[in-house]
């Protein structure tokens, strides 16, 4: 896990990226595995929508189905983490009123969810969270010298730093996709949750891996809706 580190309050009169006047992207998170079938159509339509401006899509692998055995033996998802399962577990809670969990399935903005597959719904889904307003603000974003970024929140919530990797290219030899090559967006690799912000605050996100990337939300409590996020800045 990465770790997040608070700092003073006081870095905001120094932050210059200020973006509480811009819209808000829409946090689609797609539960994934590269060992379910259905989850094919889901992988490309997610890939199209890590393109999509005023989206942050993130893919969570989950690793319920490492253990499935098939005539082409078993695949274990190199991505795949029960931390990831788990939080697909507390939005079917939240969302379903219960722990059962299903592939494909997105989650948009914390708040709904739909098949991973099934266009329409999300794309609808999508379309009705950037109606609604943000409920907190991520005031101002900014990297630092040392590839940390810089980040003043206001609202009340939990600050998620989620990292992935952009791309990559994996060859499946088991399990009911075997023989397939994935090519995936957003692969979460790491995340952390610190928490609470409860009016103003100021954090510091460390620094992606090389080669990957990191988004920051504001979540309400108990894995609740999420009420604003942003994109890290990367170094140019």
């Amino acid at each position: 896990m990465k770790l997040l580190i608070a700092i003073s309050a006081g870095f905001a009169a120094l932050a210059a990226s200020s973006i509480a006047a811009a819209k808000s992207p829409v946090v689609v998170e797609l539960f994934t595995s590269q060992s379910c079938s259905s989850c094919v159509a889901a992988t490309a339509y997610s890939a199209e929508l890590a393109e999509h401006d005023g989206v942050i899509l993130l893919a969570w692998h989950v690793d319920y189905w490492n253990s499935l055995q098939t005539r082409n033996g078993r695949w274990v998802d190199p991505y795949s983490d029960p931390a990831h399962t788990e939080r697909q577990r507390q939005y079917n809670r939240n969302l379903r009123s219960t722990g059962s969990v299903y592939t494909p399935q997105i989650v948009v903005n914390g708040a709904s969810e739909a098949v991973g597959s099934a266009r329409d719904a999300v794309d609808g889904l999508i379309s009705q969270a950037r109606a609604k307003p943000a409920a907190a603000r991520i005031q101002s974003i900014k990297l630092g010298a040392d590839g940390n970024a810089a980040v003043y929140v206001s609202g009340e919530g939990d600050l998620v730093a989620v990292y992935f990797k952009p791309m990559a290219n994996t060859a499946v030899n088991g399990g009911e996709n075997a023989g397939l090559r994935f090519t995936e967006r957003n692969i979460v690799t790491d995340f952390e949750v610190l928490g609470p912000i409860d009016g103003d605050g100021a954090f510091s996100v460390l620094a992606p891996a090389p080669g990957q990337k990191c988004a920051v939300l504001v979540q309400a409590p108990e894995q609740g809706a999420i009420l604003t996020a942003a994109h890290c800045p990367v170094r140019n």
